[in-house]
């Protein structure tokens, strides 16, 4: 059974995967397409998987559970960088109909075993069945969800629905295996669409041992903890960053004076930036450039405006 993607779409997702990952510099594994949640039993299971790896790695993938306990798994090398890779599952004898099955995506050290997993994604309570599958009510957690994140009270999840009946979908945050908070639990329509699921949690957090989680299924489904889960984990929350107001941060601004024809302002620097954001007035974010002392100001409208450096650098700056 070949789990694959049409080419149009197939190059729609590389470009959005490498654009996160340009711009979050963290490590990261993606079903390339998600697999249903209903599979047929097979012995031959395909998958395309896109990584981001800071440091040479194993990309694993592995089936296991259901009525027999069954497993089987593949890995393959991968060198430090991002790409795409194919990896497939062989075994011998077909899984067991029923439901109960996990599907384990992990960037592992090399040689590792699933202690040493720095990046995974978890889909649980798949079920095997003896037909060919063309459709399965699925969520998704989206490509733009963000993997870096500064520590806050609210967590926004992101997430891609398709479904044949109305279902319930609810998302959560763990650290390990603790559950930390939730979000409301939500009912979609029939149909598919996009939605933001937010979890409030007050407590500060740090770290890397953080995941995702998102569940959907049936009223019933849940009353009965038969839903499908899916975890997404190698979540890197930093300490919480100052939130600083228009006032302060002109305050703290030096002043950048731009003739009319300007086309690009470079600010003062020895070495590139890691990163250089432009903000409005109002202190909406309209512009970033990554390693770079200089931004194209030919797409940003006449007015005033902030340059944030990640030195913590501040200037403001008008385009005539």
């Amino acid at each position: 059974m070949k789990i694959t993607l049409k080419k149009h779409l197939f190059w729609l997702f590389l470009l959005c995967f490498t654009s996160i990952t340009a711009q979050e510099q963290n490590e990261k594994v993606i079903f390339i397409k998600e697999p249903n949640t209903t599979l047929q039993a097979n012995t031959t299971y395909e998958f395309t998987i896109g990584y981001v790896a800071l440091t040479d790695s194993d990309l694993s993938v592995e089936l296991s559970g259901g009525p027999t306990k069954f497993y089987a798994g593949s890995k393959v090398k991968v060198k430090k960088g991002q790409g795409i890779k194919k990896l497939t599952i062989t075994t011998n004898k077909k899984p067991t109909n029923g439901k109960g099955y996990k599907l384990v995506l992990s960037l592992r050290d090399v040689n590792g075993n699933w202690k040493t997993t720095r990046t995974g994604q978890v889909i649980s309570n798949i079920e095997m069945v003896k037909q060919a599958v063309s459709f399965s009510n699925n969520v998704t957690f989206s490509p733009l969800l963000a993997t870096n994140i500064a520590s806050n009270p609210k967590y926004n999840v992101p997430v891609s629905y398709i479904t044949k009946e109305p279902i319930f979908i609810q998302a959560a945050i763990w650290e390990g295996g603790k559950w930390l908070a939730s979000s409301d639990r939500i009912k979609v329509s029939a149909g598919k669409g996009d939605k933001q699921l937010t979890i409030n949690y007050n407590t500060p957090l740090e770290g890397k041992n953080y995941k995702y989680s998102v569940s959907f299924g049936s009223q019933e489904d849940f009353s009965n903890k038969t839903y499908v889960s899916k975890e997404i984990s190698g979540l890197k929350i930093t300490k919480p960053q100052k939130q600083l107001t228009i006032v302060e941060i002109n305050d703290k601004s030096i002043q950048v004076s731009l003739n009319k024809t300007a086309k690009v302002l470079t600010l003062p620097s020895a070495t590139a930036f890691k990163y250089i954001k432009i903000i409005t007035l109002k202190g909406e974010t309209v512009l970033e450039v990554k390693d770079s002392k200089s931004v194209a100001l030919n797409n940003l409208p006449k007015g005033g405006y902030f340059a944030i450096t990640s030195d913590n650098n501040y200037y403001k700056f008008a385009k005539f």
